[in-house]
């Protein structure tokens, strides 16, 4: 019985493209079917909003930047960061009430967090997993004080693990704490992370069809996969299939497997960790802040982690880009644009106290936990998840005829600048991915 091409590609954010790209050093048919109206999937570049400015609206950095990162070369080869895209300049870390902190503060709460951090490091149970806020609350509670700056800065400083893994240590594991993180500095994709993914699928001119939701999978059939799609009544047959849609979407079940997925498949699903992270970002008419600055930290005497991080643009460009993650950007995911407005200005006059900040004139606020394309950000590890729990999400189902990849699926190779949750990570799954399939067609 023929099938339409030897192998689907579903999605074409960056484990899809890297799949594709792959598969292009053999002689099997291949298609990549996207649902979205674009590539890049969570690394998508806004370049209308802000005028000539473009912005990323998901992923922004190159992780664990160099020459061993399966996207550096491509970075480097389409040389879209020129020397004047380049963001200078210092991070500044100012109080809750835009003040700075003293030297001595700094000296105390640094000296907490790496205990903290050592800490937890120390009190891993591979027999019984925790939280890291149930392993640290008690050291915490006896080494920093009930109020002031101190207090403050150790929060922003904890609030920075947390943003990173877009999430909030009452959801994370304890016994993961560090796992994953690669090495190496990160690199700003000045301009546009979803645009640099836009070229690589435009350079090896790779064969993509958009606008195609996959609603069900049919392998009952040993000789061939049938692929139902939301906008054909035809269905596309094949003989592997490569899945590498959001975890979240695999969280609620957007398509549809028949026989349905093992359960050991199913609990892994279930068991990783999703985190979210908006970016809040906002033009002015003019800057109102220091022109030296990057970026702004800030502490916060609410809650920890709370507007905490501030990216900023320089003119002509005037743009602050607002980092949210966890529990608080779901919290604002609920609100409308102008509640979300309304509370961005009135921090911002906060730690700005003797400015006069004018309204923006143009603001995007995104809601990745809504798009129904992602539900969500990246992965992380949650309570009783591990680098077990990532092998399972990439094992292969079907007898091999099914492979998985993305960002939560990116097997721990061994080496130190192994993570899991990053773009690149993702790349490097649709590769593993893809050469299974090729070991398992392709005769030498």
């Amino acid at each position: 019985m023929k099938s339409d091409v030897d192998v689907i590609i579903i999605g074409a954010g960056a484990a899809g493209l890297a799949a594709a790209i792959e598969l292009q050093s053999t002689d099997l048919t291949f298609l990549i079917l996207e649902a979205r109206n674009r590539v890049g999937g969570r690394a998508h570049t806004d370049q209308n909003t802000f005028g000539e400015t473009s912005i990323d609206l998901g992923a922004s950095w190159i992780h664990s930047y160099g020459p061993n990162n399966v996207l550096y070369n491509y970075h480097n080869t389409f040389n879209i960061d020129s020397h004047k895209n380049q963001r200078h300049g210092s991070i500044i870390c100012v109080d809750y009430d835009g003040k700075p902190f003293t030297s001595e503060t700094f000296i105390q709460a640094r000296s907490i967090y790496e205990h903290l951090d050592s800490y937890i490091s120390y009190n891993k149970n591979d027999e019984n997993d925790q939280s890291i806020e149930q392993v640290i609350q008690s050291e915490y509670e006896r080494l920093v004080p009930s109020h002031g700056p101190v207090k403050r800065l150790v929060d922003l400083l904890l609030s920075g693990c947390e943003q990173y893994e877009a999430g909030n240590f009452v959801h994370l594991s304890a016994n993961q704490w560090g796992v994953g993180e690669g090495t190496g500095s990160d690199q700003w994709v000045s301009s546009g992370y979803g645009k640099l993914l836009e070229q690589i699928a435009d350079k090896h001119n790779l064969p993509i069809q958009l606008n195609t939701l996959v609603t069900k999978i049919d392998t009952t059939n040993n000789e061939r996969i049938v692929i139902t799609t939301m906008n054909s009544t035809s269905k596309i047959s094949c003989r592997r299939v490569i899945i590498t849609i959001p975890l979240g979407c695999l969280k609620s079940e957007t398509i549809l497997f028949e026989p349905p997925l093992p359960d050991w498949k199913r609990q892994a699903i279930n068991h990783m960790g999703l985190g979210l992270m908006n970016k809040l970002i906002l033009q002015f008419p003019q800057h109102f802040w220091d022109t030296n600055a990057r970026s702004f930290l800030h502490a916060c005497n609410e809650r920890r982690g709370r507007f905490r991080s501030i990216i900023c643009l320089p003119p002509p460009a005037n743009i602050l880009i607002l980092f949210v993650s966890g529990i608080f950007a779901r919290e604002l995911e609920a609100l409308t644009d102008i509640e979300i407005l309304e509370h961005i200005m009135k921090f911002l006059r906060q730690i700005f106290s003797e400015t006069i900040i004018p309204d923006p004139i143009n603001y995007k606020f995104t809601r990745w936990a809504q798009d129904p394309l992602a539900y969500g950000s990246y992965s992380n590890f949650a309570v009783h998840s591990s680098r077990h729990t990532i092998e399972k999400l990439a094992r292969e189902t079907s007898n091999g005829r099914v492979q998985w990849a993305g960002e939560h699926a990116n097997i721990d190779d061994g080496t130190e600048d192994w993570s899991y949750g990053c773009v690149h990570s993702a790349f490097q799954s649709g590769q593993r991915a893809a050469k299974n399939i090729r070991d398992q067609l392709c005769t030498s």
